[in-house]
Order: structure tokens, then C-alpha cells, then sequence
């Protein structure tokens, strides 16, 4: 049965790092199993169970002069590592990264501890198994799980050592913000490969949002009206929460969809950057 090509564009790529200066031009194509840099002359297979590591960011020094942003995707094949980098920049190549990370981790066997903590608080919860999937904006925990974490609220991470099921374990410590506040989860997953993709998909997205975020000035009373958006909901009448009129209301959501940080379709809701900017800032905020 031919495998279905989940992805296909054609960019410039260093098929492998080891074998190739300069870039070429050719088309990358992706199935559930593998990923194939085609050029006219030639192809290089990269299966899927092979990737070790992801990532997507500015081009290193020694590849500036043919790149702005990278894909690199580094992967195992005959017992033999390789590198291979695409070229990252435009929409196209964000979402062949999200359906890259959705290949590597969807439907993998998860051990999750939610919470593991309420604000500084540990709970009692014990660690239950489900499946995992990610999305551009968050992962979601299935079964007996039965959560999701949105990507945009994360405030930190970490690696720490936890017993489970009888042994010392590496997890990810997840602090992220939910309808009742600062939670932390903590993730594991058996195999350690895909313990350090997760790691690199929360970092993958995390780091961007924050990079984005450096690029947004708000005043106090922007803050405020993005946390009581966050806290009210978006039937709830701003002008009563923050104590002022309503035109000023108005004059502040305005400059809010301005910066990308709040829409304003079926209520007013916060964008995923209106969401990290209220995680950076909600402990200053006090109504």
C-alpha cells in the first residue's frame, strides 16, 4: 500500500551536513514513516523513528549566508547519525515542523501527575497513564488523563528526577497556568528519545512566544485588561471588572488587537500571545 505524503514544498536544504557544503533545491515530502529531501539527482531518506532531535530557529553562524531560520533535524540511520537542515522561514515550514513533532510523539504512552502542584502547594494526586498528542499550541494528555496544557501559559520547565512505579525516573516539570490558577504537571515517557523531543517541542514553542513577546510594550492598564480577560471570560463586562467607562475599554481592547494580543470575534478572547503575555504578568496584577 504507497505511503500518503503528508506534507510536499519545495525549499532549499543541506540533505547531510557530513556529505553537503552548500545547499540544494528540491522538495521535501513527508509520510507517517519517513521524511525524503528529493533533488534531481539524488534523495535522502530520514525515517521517522530514527529522529533524535528537532529544532527551528535562527540559521548558526557558519550557515547565515544561505539561511535566516533552519530546520534541523538530526537522526539515526545504519547505526550512523546525520544532520540534515531545511530552510525554516514562512508558514509552509511551521507547520511541517508541527507535523514532524505530531509523527515523532502522537499516541505515545505518557505517566502524568496533574497537578503535581497548586501554585507552591504538592498534592496527592498519583501519576496516571494516557496517550499523548501535541498540536501547534498544546499538548494533550487522553484517557485517564483527560487534560490538555496550553503551550502559550507555560511559565517554566524543567528536568527533574521523580519516583515512579517503583523507580527514579526523569520527568519534565510543566508550570502553566489553568482556569484555577499556577499549576505545575509533571510528564514522563518510556523511552528517553522521545522524553528529549517532547523537551524540545515545549522549548520549540515556548521560546518563540517569548521572543515575541520582548517585541510587545504594554502599559499597567493594558496588563490589567488582559488579565481580567483571562480571569472573567469573554461575556463579562470589562468596564464593571477594571472600574473604568466603557470608551476607555474600548480604547485599550483596540490597542490590545493592535499588538496581536487579543481578537475581538463571538466575545473577547485572548490570542496565544495574549496568553503568554498574561502568564509573564499576572502576579503583578492585583484586582
Amino acid at each position: 500500500m504507497p505511503e500518503s505524503a503528508i506534507a510536499d514544498f519545495v525549499t532549499s536544504f543541506i540533505p547531510d551536513t557530513a556529505t553537503h557544503v552548500e545547499p540544494v533545491r528540491g522538495r521535501v515530502v513527508m509520510s507517517k514513516r519517513r521524511i525524503v529531501l528529493a533533488t534531481e539527482d539524488t534523495s535522502v531518506t530520514i525515517p521517522l523513528p530514527g529522529v533524535f532531535d528537532v529544532q527551528h530557529d535562527s540559521a548558526p553562524r557558519d550557515l547565515a549566508e544561505f539561511f535566516d531560520d533552519t530546520v534541523t533535524v538530526a537522526y539515526e540511520r545504519d547505526d550512523e547519525k546525520h544532520v540534515a537542515v531545511i530552510e525554516g522561514a514562512g508558514d509552509t515550514v511551521d507547520k511541517f515542523v508541527t507535523l514532524v513533532f505530531k509523527g515523532l510523539l502522537n499516541g505515545t504512552t505518557v505517566y502524568a501527575k496533574h497537578p503535581a502542584r497548586r501554585g507552591g502547594r504538592v498534592t496527592d494526586q498519583s501519576f496516571e497513564s494516557g496517550e499523548l498528542y501535541v498540536s501547534p499550541g498544546s499538548l494533550a494528555l487522553r484517557d485517564d488523563v483527560g487534560t490538555a496544557i496550553d503551550l502559550s501559559t507555560v511559565t517554566h520547565f524543567e528536568r527533574v528526577e521523580r519516583d515512579l512505579n517503583g523507580s527514579s525516573r526523569p520527568l519534565l516539570s510543566v508550570r502553566h497556568m489553568s482556569d484555577a490558577g499556577a499549576v505545575t504537571t509533571e510528564l514522563a515517557l518510556d523511552s528517553g528519545r522521545k522524553m528529549n523531543l517532547l523537551g524540545r517541542f515545549i522549548r520549540l514553542r515556548y521560546t518563540h512566544l517569548k521572543q515575541d513577546l520582548k517585541d510587545v510594550t504594554l502599559s499597567t492598564d493594558e496588563v490589567e485588561t488582559l488579565v481580567a480577560i483571562y480571569s472573567s471570560g469573554p461575556d463579562a463586562s470589562l468596564a464593571a471588572v477594571l472600574g473604568v467607562g466603557a470608551s476607555r475599554v474600548t480604547m485599550l481592547l483596540n490597542d490590545l488587537v493592535e499588538k496581536d494580543l487579543v481578537q475581538d470575534s463571538d466575545g473577547v478572547t485572548l490570542t496565544d500571545l495574549g496568553r503568554a503575555a498574561v502568564s509573564e504578568h499576572i502576579e503583578d496584577v492585583n484586582f
